[in-house]
This record gives structure tokens, sequence and C-alpha cells, in this order.
């Protein structure tokens, strides 16, 4: 997404950002579901808690390019992409310690 968003200079087609949205959720529904039924180790409870902010930051820069906020939406898309390599990184390493 943002490959798209900095290389094309302008928003990345609404569709591709709503499947990002939507198979993130997606994701992030089986992990908080898994975090719910059975124990995590701690990384991956970081990485799950590290995750849903980025989603809370994906859904405020979604609305945020709605509302015409251009300076304010670059400084979320950061967050927003910094929370979730660094959860998704987190979670991978969890899952490579685990086996």
């Amino acid at each position: 997404m943002a490959a798209l968003r900095y290389a094309m200079d302008r928003p990345a087609p609404a569709m591709v950002s709503k499947l990002h949205g939507f198979l993130a959720t997606a994701g992030l529904a089986l992990l908080v579901y898994g975090w719910a039924t059975m124990p995590l180790p701690k990384i991956a409870v970081t990485a799950t808690a590290l995750l849903l902010l980025a989603a809370t930051g994906g859904l405020t820069t979604s609305q945020a390019w709605r509302w015409k906020r251009a300076p304010s939406v670059e400084v979320l898309l950061f967050g927003h992409m910094s929370l979730a390599a660094t959860g998704y990184l987190l979670l991978l390493v969890a899952s490579i310690s685990a086996t």
C-alpha cells in the first residue's frame, strides 16, 4: 500500500485499500480468537496489541483521507505502517521460537 501511495504520488485505488483492510481484519480476528481461547507467548500477545493499535491507526487514516486532512494523514500513515510492521515481525519471531 505504501509503495502504491508513494510510487504513484496519489492514493491507492479504493478497492485495494478495502481489500487490505478486509484481509487485515480477518487475520487480526483469527489472532484475537486464538489469544482468547488458548495461552499465547508474551511476545505474541505484544504483537497482537501492536496489531490492534495498527488497525486503529489504519481506520483513523482511512477517515482522515475522507476528511481531507493531508498533513496529519502522513503522520498517521507512518505510525500505522510502523506499528503493523513491528507487530508482524514480533508475531513472526513468536511463531519461529514456538517451533
